[in-house]
């Protein structure tokens, strides 16, 4: 009989926000009614009044036998069963009220009701007390919990806790513990609940009760977390069976406990970038190229970091006619602005306010200008300011007091300047983390040019492709290769934008005189002249990294070194099969698969691949392989293509078997783990 009560109580939910909005609805009606002057909401009124009398006696008989149920805080209990039962009774009374014809009763009416909201509330308050914890209605908005270093991070405290929080708490909390559970601390969570220990196996079952509740079907009452509720990730099970697995370790750090397989790929997911350069690349706008191109025809050297970074460099070095307005022609995309170098320039005291809206400067190179400690009155505006380079200027001590409010100033650059010895101390004092550079000029005369930037917004083409190359530094020379060879003084020069009209793998150094060449700039673009209707994967990607599943192979974008960009197919442990469907059919003689390798994150190249052709999508004649072989060791993140020229071969099907290493190599931290394959284009000529 107790248990078909409490059945009935789980009815509660259903009945508990009738009475509310009822109640609610009815004093809105009566203030109406009254504003109005309208005696015809008098039956109205009355009959939504019964009716909510009704609603809160199902309410409150609902919620009594559910409060039978154990896991409720009795004192909370208490109080809201209470409370649920003088709203109840008042409100019948207020519709007894209302139809009364009695005067001095009729008084008592407009009391009454405020009585019934008042009570209304109160019931309410502690009901969700109850339900969500104590601090639910003005709960303080959590500090999010960043991880840094996961080798370092607290295995409970800052990967299993978090989850628990997030998806358990809700239910075993001191105001509600469902089953006699409590999760809200490491003791809590050992003593266990009414079935036992979190961590003993049950009868009849391989897993710990824990891990085989959360793994039961979401329609069993027992599952964890019940229906209706946010669900555990795949990723946070698998965290969880980790530690688990670990025996449940509640002081340990993550470098203390094995990691295998794609665990340590999980593990490393959860780690943040918190460097002020990556929280600005999070928020930074996307560039124009007009603006770009116009902002260079002016002359000033402006680049982002990458084709994906929107961050911007900009260089005036040199310059002896930079002025406010040049400045001004920046201000459109300054909160882009992480470095600016105006080193050997015409910049002045007078030019340092124009700066300000340039407030996300990382790096400001002011070496041998005409600034003096004037400029310390603006310095503390770029509060993310990381390196300073005062080289040949004339500050002194008395710039040191200013440069206190700069905390991230890591490395300052002070070689002849006024500044003695006692204002270097004082600085080291004010700041102890910065790095006070005092060594000679040749430190600012870079040895190495930092490499060109090949400037396309495609990678892949039908016709033909223009590109540029681009230099930051001025006064340099340009060399490249198409072919993929290594770019030396006696390659190609660059004079001018360059038109592919094939494949090409193209590859750039600078040069300047009395400096050692570049390193080499690299960029492949793929000439793709033959039209897909469809790719259709025989092989099921990872849920994780299945893109846009087979349209991602025909898209025409690369992926990136970040393999989880969606322009991905990851295939763990398994080779991947493909069907090419052609919009006609048409001659191929090469065929070429874009692929990424990061073995520490187990991704490595396929070893090999075979293509076959066919005209009618069912019989297929081997026309080709390649094989690549073995990676050797190597811990480098990279990504390639890999072409097969094939004899001149006509076909409406190109059926394409991609090999995977299956395993990790003997050399790997973690030999013979299921090891996976990264693949973003499949390209036909």
């Amino acid at each position: 009989m107790i248990q078909l009560g409490i059945q009935i109580g789980h009815l509660h939910p259903l009945f508990v926000h009738l009475p509310i909005g009822i109640i609610m609805l009815a004093f809105i009606l009566e203030v109406y009614g009254r504003l109005k002057s309208k005696d015809a909401f008098n039956e109205v009124v009355e009959f939504t009044l019964l009716v909510a009398g009704v609603t809160a006696l199902l309410s409150l008989g609902t919620g009594w036998l559910l409060g039978e149920e154990s896991g409720y805080d009795e004192d909370s209990l208490f109080l809201h069963r209470w409370m649920a039962v003088a709203f109840t009774v008042t409100t019948v009374l207020l519709y007894l009220v209302k139809r009364s014809k009695i005067e001095w009763v009729s008084k008592t009416y407009i009391p009454m009701f405020l009585l019934v909201l008042a009570l209304i509330s109160l019931t309410g308050h502690f009901g969700g007390n109850m339900t969500h914890g104590e601090d639910y209605l003005f709960m303080e908005e959590k500090e999010e919990l960043v991880i840094t270093n996961i080798q370092e991070a607290q295995v409970y405290a800052q990967v299993i806790q978090p989850i628990l929080d997030d998806k358990c708490v809700s239910c075993h909390n001191a105001n509600k513990a469902k089953g006699g559970l409590l999760m809200s601390t490491p003791n809590e969570i050992l003593k266990g609940g009414d079935s036992g220990s979190l961590f003993d196996t049950i009868s009849g079952q391989e897993q710990a009760l824990f891990l085989e509740r959360i793994h039961l079907p979401l329609d069993n009452d027992d599952h964890m977390p019940p229906k209706g509720k946010v669900q555990l990730t795949d990723n946070e099970k698998a965290l969880l069976e980790w530690w688990m697995a670990n025996k449940n370790c509640f002081e340990c750090k993550v470098n203390e406990l094995p990691k295998e397989g794609k665990m340590a790929t999980i593990l490393t997911s959860l780690e943040q970038d918190t460097s002020a350069i990556a929280l600005l690349t999070k928020d930074a706008v996307e560039v124009p190229k007009e603006w770009l191109q116009n902002v260079k025809d002016a002359g000033i050297s402006v680049q982002t970091l990458s084709s994906t970074n929107h961050l911007l460099r900009v260089n005036m070095a040199s310059m002896n006619a930079v002025t406010e307005e040049t400045l001004e022609m920046l201000e459109d995309y300054a909160p882009n602005v992480i470095e600016m170098d105006l080193g050997f320039s015409n910049f002045n005291n007078d030019l340092m306010a124009a700066l300000k809206p340039f407030k996300n400067l990382l790096k400001l190179k002011l070496q041998h200008t005409q600034v003096t400690d004037d400029i310390g009155k603006y310095l503390g505006d770029f509060e993310l300011l990381e390196s300073l380079n005062l080289y040949g200027t004339s500050v002194t001590d008395k710039l040191i007091d200013e440069l206190k409010e700069n905390k991230r100033l890591r490395n300052i650059y002070l070689w002849k300047t006024e500044v003695t010895e006692d204002g270097l101390a004082q600085l080291q004092q004010d700041l102890p983390s910065v790095t006070i550079q005092q060594i000679g000029a040749d430190v600012f005369k870079a040895t190495v040019l930092d490499p060109p930037t090949i400037i396309s917004d495609r990678s892949f083409f039908s016709d033909s492709l223009k590109i540029a190359i681009e230099s930051l530094f001025e006064g340099t020379e340009i060399y490249y290769t198409l072919d993929g060879s290594e770019p030396t003084e006696s390659s190609l020069k660059y004079e001018g934008e360059i038109t592919l009209e094939t494949t090409a793998n193209v590859k750039a150094i600078s040069t300047k005189k009395e400096w050692e060449p570049s390193h080499i700039t690299e960029r492949t673009f793929i000439k793709n002249n033959i039209a897909y209707a469809n790719v259709d994967l025989l092989s099921v990607p990872n849920e994780k990294y299945k893109g846009q599943e087979g349209k991602t192979l025909m898209d025409q974008k690369r992926g990136s070194v970040n393999f989880v960009d969606g322009n991905w197919l990851g295939f763990e442990g398994k080779h991947l099969n493909a069907v090419v469907e052609l919009e006609k059919k048409q001659s191929i003689s090469k065929v070429s698969i874009g692929a990424l390798s990061a073995p520490a994150s187990w991704i490595f190249y396929p070893t090999s691949f075979v293509v076959s052709v066919s005209n009618d999508g069912a019989n297929y004649k081997e026309v080709g392989r390649k094989d690549m072989g073995n990676e050797e060791p190597n811990a480098e993140v990279k990504l390639t293509f890999f072409d097969l020229d094939i004899a001149p071969t006509d076909a409406k099907y190109v059926k394409l078997s991609i090999k995977s290493p299956l395993k990790n190599p003997d050399w790997h931290t973690d030999p013979g783990g299921k090891s996976w394959i990264f693949i973003d284009e499949v390209v036909l000529n």
